[in-house]
């Protein structure tokens, strides 16, 4: 009885009709910073840069089968996303796009282990939630060739899911800094001095108390950002710090189009109208609030410009846009605009509930996974990725790798780390998981002799210890996300 209210309870929840104007909007954001993406990729030369040049990619667990296409494709591949992103922007064959688009930016994904990113896995998710969702029911060239399927209304489940899964990230990517290395002020109190150059507060840098800052502050805003942006008080307040937050993550970090999207993103969580509402806003506005409305989008829009310290188009009209947001945000009246029926959208399907339900379990549940495994994630890399484990960890790391010859038992030293790229360098002695493949590799090309690694790491500024065992053979063992390791010391 108990379940069956509140899978009841649920479904009328996803049941309830809204306006279909924030879920096109979103979709159009999507397409841009997808596009955007894509841009960056032809502008910086990264394309031949990390599926080109490289002799050796790293893979994922089960799709060590994925393997890179020729220049020419690659490049091919890069201009089809390109167009799939417009297409997504328009709303043209819009679930077919977000299908086609999802395929292909997985298969890059896939293609290159060390260049894992918290934000390219979100842009997965959000991409595969999109394909099932009417997003193409306002706005779009769907909408405008086929007009039975456009509509002012839809169910609320596909706003509420993509609400709940960025409100996933920000929730566990404070529930992940609750350790002691963070809580001390780990690893801020490592790259802050870094950037004392920063504009007129750069010399507090160098301060631990400023570490504390913003470790802390990072962490409560992280927390509390899901409910705070559930609720309408304190939403304008949330969108605001949050802002201010991606701001200066983009000016500190080099995090790609991350701080833009989780901008961008928070339109989502206002009401469903919200654009018909602002224009209705914007109209209503006498010459003296327009000019402040007019003034704070200039001052908003080249702010995020000089955060992000080179000029791009998209910072510049995202900072603009979220400025009017807040102003707008700030000034209309607590209550929510009505959900309607109008146009007789019908009852969620059980499946989608059933459906909905199990999303958003498994998404609870991965980022978790590595408290069943003793040790450190920061320090053993098991259940590391896909849980929203950001900014955590600085590494440095000592190598040493050997093959042994199989008749005398001798250990040859390689020099270095050869046949690898610099950006893949940088990660490969961090990473157990990097290491078993590199090893792997080095034995295949010295006739499959046994490979061994020494390997000294300090996390986080703490004294360097052995990362993995010396007197294991790395080509007889294997990684594994989900479960302790034994060859890697804790």
């Amino acid at each position: 009885m108990v379940k069956k209210f509140f899978f009841t309870g649920i479904s009328s929840k996803l049941s309830e009709r809204i306006s279909s104007e924030s879920l096109a909007v979103f979709r159009a954001v999507f397409g841009l910073i997808m596009l955007w993406e894509v841009f960056r990729y032809f502008q910086k030369g990264w394309i031949e840069r990390y599926w080109v040049t490289p002799e050796f990619n790293f893979k994922y667990e089960f799709f060590s089968w994925v393997e890179p296409l020729s220049a020419d494709g690659m490049v091919l591949l890069f201009y089809l996303l390109g167009v799939l992103s417009i297409f997504i922007t328009i709303g043209f064959l819009s679930r077919l796009s977000a299908a086609l688009f999802f395929i292909i930016f997985t298969y890059t994904f896939l293609l290159e282990q060390v260049r894992y990113l918290n934000h390219f896995y979100l842009v997965m998710l959000i991409n595969f939630i999109l394909i099932f969702t009417p997003a193409h029911r306002k706005w779009s060239v769907d909408a405008w060739l086929f007009p039975g399927i456009g509509s002012h209304h839809i169910l609320k489940w596909p706003v509420l899911i993509l609400q709940i899964q960025i409100g996933i990230v920000y929730f566990f990517g404070g529930i992940a800094k609750l350790n002691s290395d963070w809580l001390s002020g780990s690893p801020m109190d490592a790259w802050l001095p870094r950037r004392s150059d920063f504009p007129v507060i750069g010399p507090l840098f160098e301060l631990q108390e400023t570490a504390l800052f913003m470790s802390y502050s990072g962490l409560m805003l992280d927390l509390l950002a899901f409910p705070m942006l559930m609720y309408r008080k304190t939403r304008p307040w949330m969108i605001l710090s949050l802002v201010i937050f991606h701001f200066m993550n983009d000016r500190l970090f080099t995090i790609g189009i991350f701080p833009w999207f989780m901008i961008l993103a928070l339109t989502i969580y206002l009401p469903p109208s919200w654009p018909s509402d602002l224009r209705k806003y914007i109209s209503g506005l006498n010459s003296k609030h327009l000019t402040a409305l007019f003034t704070v989008a200039i001052a908003a829009g080249y702010t995020g410009l000089w955060f992000h310290e080179e000029f791009s188009i998209l910072p510049l009209l995202s900072s603009a846009f979220i400025g009017i947001i807040i102003y707008w945000d700030f000034h209309r009246q607590p209550a929510e605009t009505g959900i309607t029926a109008s146009d007789g959208v019908p009852m969620i399907p059980y499946w989608i509930t059933l459906a909905v339900i199990l999303w958003c379990t498994v998404q609870v549940l991965v980022p978790l996974r590595h408290n069943v495994i003793p040790g450190n994630p920061s320090w053993t890399e098991e259940g590391h990725r896909f849980a929203w484990h950001m900014k955590l960890r600085s590494k440095s790391c000592s190598e040493t790798f050997y093959v042994e010859h199989p008749d005398t038992g001798e250990r040859l030293e390689i020099p270095g780390t050869p046949l690898l790229e610099n950006w893949q360098r940088r990660k490969l002695s961090a990473r157990p998981q990097l290491v078993i493949q590199y090893a792997q590799y080095i034995s295949r090309i010295n006739n499959d002799q046994p490979v061994y690694a020494d390997i000294e790491c300090s996390l986080n500024g703490n004294p360097p210890q052995r990362l993995i065992d010396p007197d294991v053979d790395l080509t007889t063992v294997k990684f594994y996300d989900w479960k302790a390791n034994e060859w890697i010391l804790r």
